[in-house]
């Protein structure tokens, strides 16, 4: 004899009032508990063109294909504000995209999500199987002119556990402003907004890694998050090429201070100062904040090269700054504005002690002259090839050899004639490190990591 499922569950109503109300409880319990699965479920978000073997990929459960990147973001921010502690992959397939309408602009919309997780992975290739970040990268094609910040993640009020940005190339020489004579960059007529931005969120962790920035007329960024407790911020293995001001170690001046942010395996090469001469404010690659806004800071494994401003730039000193550690970090001519000989110079480079003017120091003589943690550093040519991808005007020396004495002459890839002119942008010919022993500095395809 066949039973019916249904008459297994006593009908409420012929219930004693007692088992009622328990029945009422259990029904509501399993109720919440169904929505609350339904609200954490993970969801995959494949973006790809639409005459690529995934278009017609049909939708299946926790997965879902659309064309462009602006159109995830809104899926990707629907679905976060409605889970709890949900995970929201999107998966981009590597090669051009362009914005809403054209325009060079990706906003993430203001989302709370304080216990979830977003990843936003570039350069993956057709099939979205893999992922190669410096040869097949995300490119966002940005706007002539540029007229706002090209990746902007809006709202004083976003709130992630984790958000993950890795695989994308921004190059946002096609809205800058170039001298037709001498092909510097003309700063006063460029824009002015960063080219990534993430706003006031409260995050845990944010990752910026596997990533390409080049050519920004007025910094790449700095994320000024609003922390936890337990919150860092870890920047790694991107490359910051020819940048202007190129990037700020800071955060909000707020209980509770970031406790930790991790700079690891960067490859900032040729940035310049904020001025084009040796009185210049924010005259570093990376510049490190007040202690007001970050706990500590450690720069580990990264690449400086050829940055006329210096490499790191404190702008306090121990007392004011943040603890800081720079350890296992490969530095070569970094403060050709300061006329430095040796090529060891401008590791750091800043206003110390009361200092009218900035002074400029081999790693060396950080760990001997300040109380910051200094170790396992190198002074080394990594034999990067800039070559024909630097945009230089005639009689221009970015790279230049010994004089007669057999000293360094001054780099002059800060003059007024050929400040930060354009650098080409080729992902056949990215500067790796090629003399021995110095490939374990900086960025790597090797060291790129997917979640």
């Amino acid at each position: 004899m066949m039973t019916n499922p249904t008459s297994v569950a006593p009908h409420a109503a012929s219930l004693p009032r007692a088992g009622r109300a328990v029945f009422a409880v259990a029904l509501s319990l399993a109720s919440a508990l169904a929505g609350s699965e339904a609200a954490a479920a993970d969801l995959t978000i494949l973006v790809a063109p639409k005459d690529g073997p995934i278009a017609t990929r049909p939708d299946e459960a926790g997965t879902v294909v659309v064309p462009r990147l602006f159109l995830a973001f809104e899926r990707a921010s629907e679905h976060l504000s409605t889970c709890q502690r949900c995970v929201v992959t999107i998966k981009v397939v590597g090669g051009a995209q362009t914005g809403r309408a054209e325009v060079g602009q990706w906003v993430f919309p203001e989302t709370v999500a304080p216990g979830a997780t977003l990843r936003v992975l570039g350069g993956y290739d057709a099939k979205l199987e893999r992922r190669a970040p410096f040869s097949h990268p995300t490119v966002l094609v940005t706007s002539r002119p540029r007229s706002g910040t090209v990746l902007e993640f809006q709202g004083r009020r976003t709130a992630f556990a984790e958000l993950y940005f890795s695989g994308f190339a921004i190059d946002v020489a096609p809205g800058n402003n170039y001298d037709a004579k001498t092909g510097a960059l003309m700063k006063g007529g460029s824009p002015s907004w960063p080219l990534v931005a993430f706003g006031m969120m409260k995050v845990d962790r944010l990752t910026i890694a596997d990533n390409i920035f080049v050519n920004a007329a007025n910094a790449v960024g700095g994320p000024r998050i609003t922390a936890s407790a337990d919150s860092e911020v870890v920047v790694r293995n991107n490359f910051f090429l020819n940048n202007v001001h190129a990037w700020q170690v800071t955060g909000l001046p707020r209980t509770p201070v970031l406790p930790r942010y991790v700079v690891q395996g960067n490859s900032f090469i040729r940035n310049f100062p904020y001025n084009p001469d040796p009185t210049t404010s924010n005259p570093g690659a990376i510049e490190i904040g007040g202690k007001d806004g970050v706990v500590r800071v450690e720069l580990r494994g990264n690449l400086f090269a050829f940055n006329s401003g210096g490499a790191i730039f404190p702008q306090w000193d121990e007392k004011r700054g943040p603890q800081i550690e720079i350890a296992d970090n490969l530095f070569f001519r970094n403060a050709g504005i300061f006329g430095a000989k040796d090529v060891g110079k401008g590791a750091v480079v800043g206003k110390f002690n009361g200092a009218a003017k900035h002074g400029v120091f081999t790693p060396d003589e950080v760990a001997e002259e300040f109380s910051w943690k200094s170790h396992g550093n190198v002074v080394a040519d990594p034999g990067i090839d800039l070559g024909s991808a630097v945009r230089e005007p005639a009689g221009a020396d970015a790279q230049p050899g010994p004089d007669e004495d057999g000293e360094i002459e001054v780099v002059r890839s800060a003059d007024i004639d050929n400040f930060a002119t354009r650098y080409e942008l080729s992902f056949d010919r990215l500067p790796f490190p090629k003399a021995a022993g110095t490939n374990k500095f900086g960025a790597s395809p090797a060291r790129v990591v997917t979640p």
